[in-house]
C-alpha cells in the first residue's frame, strides 16, 4: 500500500477515555464552530433512551460494526462474530468537516445507505455492562446526529441476531449523494481532520475487513484510486 506522508498536526484517536471525558465533544465543536451541531451529554442520553430504555433487557444486545467499529472497537463485547446485513451496504455517504475534514476540505465516511447488503461484525455487549457501553457508543455514533440508530437482522454462523446499526439519514444536510468513485477517491485523498486523514480512515477499514477475511471489491477499488491519486499531482500536497 502506498506509504502516507505523516500529517503536520498528530491526529487524535477516538478511545474510551476521550468519548468519556468529552475531548472528542469539545475537539468537533471547537474545530467547525457552530456550523456543526454537537449534541449536548444530556441529550445524548435522551437519543439512547428513547432507543433503548434504561430497564431493557440487556442479555443480548448486539452492534454491528461496519467502519471504523471493526478496526478500533472501543466497546467491551464479550463476543465478536462475523455478521451480514441485508438491505443496506457499506457507502462513504456522510460529509464531515470535523473528525475527518474540515470546514475548508470536508471529508467522507462510511454509513449504511439503502439497498444491497453489508459484511461486518457483531459484537455482543455484556449484559451488565450494555446500558454503559450504548451511553460510549452514542457518544461516538450521535455527536451530530447523522445517523439513525436502528434494528437490523444480522446473519451469522450461531443463526440471526438482532443488533444495533447506525443508518445514514438522507435528510441531513451532510448526507453525500452517490458520486463516481474518482470524486469520492479525490475527497478521501485529500481530506483531514483532527482524527487524522480520511484515507487513513478507509485504509485501516480494508485492513481490519481483510483481517476478518471480508471481501469488499467496492472498498478495495475505491482504496486502488486512492492510492493512484495520491502518487499523481491529483493529490493536494
Amino acid at each position: 500500500m502506498t506509504k502516507i506522508p505523516p500529517n503536520q498536526e498528530k491526529p487524535h484517536k477516538i478511545t474510551r477515555e476521550s468519548l468519556a471525558d468529552g475531548a472528542i465533544a469539545r475537539m468537533a465543536a471547537e474545530r467547525d464552530g457552530d456550523k456543526t451541531i454537537v449534541v449536548s451529554d444530556d441529550d445524548l442520553i435522551k437519543s439512547r433512551q428513547q432507543f433503548i430504555p434504561d430497564n431493557y433487557d440487556c442479555n443480548d444486545i448486539w452492534v454491528f460494526g461496519y467502519g471504523s467499529l471493526i478496526f478500533n472497537p472501543v466497546i467491551e463485547h464479550s463476543e465478536r462474530l462475523f455478521a451480514r446485513v441485508y438491505g443496506h451496504h457499506r457507502r462513504f455517504c456522510l460529509w464531515t468537516q470535523i473528525g475527518r475534514g474540515s470546514p475548508d476540505f470536508p471529508g467522507l465516511v462510511l454509513a449504511l445507505d439503502r439497498g444491497g447488503s453489508c459484511p461486518g461484525v457483531a459484537f455482543k455487549l455484556p449484559c451488565d455492562l450494555a446500558i454503559a457501553e450504548l451511553d460510549l457508543l452514542w457518544k461516538r455514533e450521535m455527536i451530530t446526529l447523522a445517523y439513525r440508530p436502528r434494528w437490523l437482522k444480522l446473519h451469522t454462523e450461531d443463526g440471526i441476531k438482532h443488533g444495533i446499526g447506525f443508518v445514514v439519514d438522507p435528510d441531513r444536510p451532510v448526507f453525500a449523494p452517490r458520486m463516481t468513485y474518482d470524486e469520492t477517491a479525490h475527497v478521501i485523498a485529500n481530506a483531514e481532520g483532527f482524527l487524522g486523514p480520511c484515507r487513513d480512515y478507509l485504509f485501516n477499514t480494508l485492513d481490519g475487513l481483510r483481517e476478518l477475511g471480508i471481501s469488499d471489491p467496492t472498498m478495495e477499488k475505491l482504496a486502488s484510486k486512492v492510492e493512484h491519486k495520491l502518487a499523481s499531482s491529483d493529490h493536494i500536497r
